[in-house]
């Protein structure tokens, strides 16, 4: 009586075997172009990214030497109007307008307030100005004076 009723029991081998096919049949869906796409396009959005990191920096960099650009041509102009007061100098008393660093913008300093003080400055000064004025700084010492006087706008003066 128990043999008739017995019920189908599963077949484990063909359980296993199915199983290994799946894998099989599951492993050839990274072929499709659907899946594979979305991979690929995972790839490409990294790689743009990456090239807009990139192009920033060098937006960047472009926005950096616009701005040392721009602090350069106004240390320029400053410096320009700066000579032409200077130029007038022409006794010790007279007043120097100083002038302005072309990296920084800031003004130099110490900067001589009269031509007196110009004439009378120790050669580690007059090295310290040319410095920051951007210019050589060789030679000799009454080279580099004169160099100074002209740099800064004294033309009056006996050089």
């Amino acid at each position: 009586m128990n043999a008739e009723r017995a019920l189908p029991q599963p077949s484990f081998g063909h359980i296993s075997e199915s199983f290994g096919a799946l894998s099989e049949q599951f492993a050839l869906c990274a072929n499709l172009p659907a899946v594979d796409g979305g991979a690929g396009l995972m790839r490409s959005l990294e790689t743009i990214t990456n090239q807009l990191v990139q192009l920033n920096r060098k937006v960047d960099a472009v926005d950096r030497k616009m701005e040392d650009l721009r602090t350069e041509m106004t240390a320029e102009r400053r410096n320009a109007i700066a000579r032409n007061e200077n130029a007038t100098a022409t006794r010790a008393s007279d007043d120097l307008v100083a002038l302005y660093n072309p990296t920084t913008g800031a003004l130099v300093g110490p900067f001589p307030p009269t031509l007196g003080q110009l004439e009378r400055l120790e050669p580690r000064q007059v090295n310290e100005l040319l410095q920051q004025l951007g210019e050589p700084v060789t030679g000799r010492i009454d080279d580099r004076r004169k160099h100074l006087m002209r740099t800064i706008g004294v033309v009056t003066r006996k050089l």
